[in-house]
């Protein structure tokens, strides 16, 4: 079979999981090329390189495939974070080919930018043009540098849309990272906070996630003392009137209705399931 037919078939079988898990088709056919890129990723020499962390790895985890995310983002380890470095990197993963997926990533399409991850340092975000068939897309990935996974990058199964496709098997964070990452934003950012979804991934991944709390403790000792916060209860977001104002619970009931989430779930309760399980570790 050629890759032009390959494409097509691959297109016909998205369709129909697009109509059996009535998911809008751009949903799913976005969903396909990251995945196919993170394969790319797998068999390449730069898997210890980028470890998976965000929206993608959520996904990647049963239970956490509530938030569709529209970017890939990985932490860039032992690699130069100048952007003709990161941009030649990925070039190469485009040049690697899978005939049965029907994919091909436009290498020459690749732009890359500085991006403002945190106050404290910039990151890199990746565009490449791709297609399947006579479908294509511009997809993103972001790539940050400078924080530390607790206790190392673990071992991820992605999940395949097809299962006649090679397993992705790549590195990512923790889930006790993930969250050490979302509570320490959370407190950095407590009086302007707008970032709903760090809410409702910490609060799910602690209701559903399997966390070693040791772990989790190590890991939020390990983040906060990386990125300058103080570990302390002193904190806006530990007062009642955090959860209780008026413009935070519309933007999380937006939040909500943007995500499709159907389930009643008020920002009270998640406050107060997050401080009641997080605020012991930051007990001197």
């Amino acid at each position: 079979m050629t890759t032009k037919n390959y494409a097509r078939s691959v297109r016909a079988k998205l369709l129909n999981i697009s109509k059996e898990e009535n998911v809008f088709y751009q949903s799913i056919l976005t969903r396909y090329f990251q995945e196919r890129l993170l394969y790319r990723l797998s068999v390449s020499p730069y898997k210890e390189r980028f470890i998976l962390k965000g929206g993608a790895l959520l996904y990647a985890h049963e239970h956490l495939k509530a938030r569709p995310t529209l970017d890939i983002d990985f932490l860039g380890q032992q690699i130069s974070r100048e952007l003709d470095n990161i941009k030649e990197t990925f070039r190469n993963l485009c040049d690697i080919e899978c005939l049965e997926d029907g994919v091909v990533f436009e290498k020459d399409s690749i732009s890359v930018e500085e991006i403002t991850l945190k106050k404290e340092y910039n990151g890199v975000r990746v565009h490449v043009k791709v297609g399947l068939d006579t479908a294509s897309q511009v997809i993103s990935m972001d790539v940050g540098f400078g924080d530390i996974i607790t206790p190392a990058p673990v071992d991820l199964s992605y999940p395949v849309l097809l299962d006649t496709l090679p397993e992705v098997d790549i590195l990512a964070y923790s889930l006790e990272t993930v969250v050490a990452e979302k509570y320490q934003a959370m407190i950095d950012h407590a009086t302007e906070n707008s970032r709903m979804k760090d809410f409702f991934d910490v609060y799910r991944i602690l209701k559903v996630g399997n966390i070693d709390l040791n772990t989790l403790q190590e890991a939020i000792t390990a983040t906060f003392e990386n990125r300058g916060t103080a570990i302390s209860t002193d904190y806006s977001l530990f007062e009642d009137s955090f959860a209780t104002d008026a413009k935070r619970n519309i933007m999380w009931n937006s939040y909500l209705k943007k995500i499709k989430f159907k389930e009643p779930l008020t920002f009270q309760e998640v406050w107060t399931y997050i401080t009641q399980e997080l605020k012991q570790y930051m007990e001197k």
